[in-house]
């Protein structure tokens, strides 16, 4: 396999599906923002280099860490994929890429502090003397905040700064609080996942002391109707496309149900993490925010294309992968 298509299938691909809901985050920002034109697709371009950068450092990260783990499950890992020259080579791409963004995108002091933050976060998860992967539950928030909560408060942040836009306060602190669930609920989901191999590298994580079971009945029971909930409440807040969001994702969530009833499908812990959270949120909600963005100003038809453009990779799979999965 190439160097490049090692980089594809590593990085970019997962890259892709984290960043969306950032990217989801700053189009509802641009929506109540005082100033959008078409300067704004230039920011949007530029940010989609930074979260390539700080999403490729935080792997790379750790990686560096679990490297003789990975090795040892034949997990993919930059350092058993890529030559040293390459992996140094990738490593510089990555600073670069989080580094020159903010000679161009506005910033402060607290922008610094948000990323510093984040790469402290990064640090603390992977390496000793702290290594808080292997601390149960303090692993999973601290895997939540570098994942979801401080990326995408970065980006509100920053845009909230590029498009003038007076920040609600109770909406960012729903927004965080949502966002807090969304990252423990997949940490969790990945930490399942991974089961075997932990246990196989006698790697300590919160799944690997609880349980499979438990870990998922947390989930099912506890995680999964807050989401939720947030969710909802965070559509009502927003107001204007509330309806169109809520009735469409009622809806996505009814033929999903209608589907798996018919067939064959994965348990009911994969199912809702991945078809009725993050697919809607990766894949329609951008989609559909946009199109309702579009009705009260013009300009959403070009972030729309922007959108669909950059994140043809990952719709294009979802539509290959549903027409397989649900072709009559």
């Amino acid at each position: 396999m190439s160097f490049i298509q090692n980089i594809q299938q590593r990085l970019l691909g997962n890259v892709l599906y984290k960043i969306s809901l950032i990217f989801c985050s700053i189009y509802v920002v641009l929506f109540y923002s005082k100033k959008v034109n078409l300067e704004i697709l230039i920011c949007l371009l530029i940010s989609i280099l930074l979260s390539v950068g700080v999403a490729g450092l935080g792997y790379v990260m750790n990686d560096v860490k679990d490297y003789k783990d990975d090795f040892q499950n034949n997990k993919p890992n930059l350092f058993n994929k890529f030559s040293k020259i390459q992996s140094v080579l990738l490593i510089i791409v990555f600073t670069i890429l989080s580094t020159f963004p903010w000679f161009y995108l506005p910033k402060d002091r607290n922008t610094f502090y948000l990323l510093a933050i984040e790469f402290a976060l990064f640090f603390i998860y992977a390496f000793p003397p702290f290594r808080l992967k292997e601390k149960g539950f303090l692993g999973i928030l601290t895997d939540a905040l570098y994942a979801q909560v401080v990326p995408c408060l970065l980006a509100v942040y920053t845009f909230s700064k590029i498009g003038n836009t007076i920040l609600n306060t109770k909406l960012i602190i729903l927004y965080e609080i949502w966002l807090l669930f969304v990252g423990i609920r997949n940490i969790i989901k990945h930490q399942v996942e991974d089961f075997d191999n932990d246990n196989n590298t006698k790697t300590k994580t919160f799944a690997t002391k609880h349980g499979v079971e438990y870990s998922k009945k947390l989930c099912t029971k506890f995680l999964f109707p807050i989401e939720f909930l947030l969710f909802l409440s965070l559509l009502l807040i927003i107001k204007t496309p509330y309806f169109i969001v809520l009735l469409s994702y009622l809806f996505y969530i009814a033929i999903l149900f209608i589907k798996r009833n018919k067939t064959t499908e994965i348990d009911l812990f994969y199912f809702i993490n991945m078809r009725i959270f993050n697919e809607f949120y990766e894949i329609h909600l951008p989609i559909i925010l946009l199109v309702c963005f579009c009705f009260s100003n013009a300009i959403f038809i070009f972030i729309l294309g922007f959108n669909l453009l950059i994140f043809s990779p990952i719709y294009l799979s979802y539509l290959k992968g549903f027409l397989n999965k649900y072709s009559i």
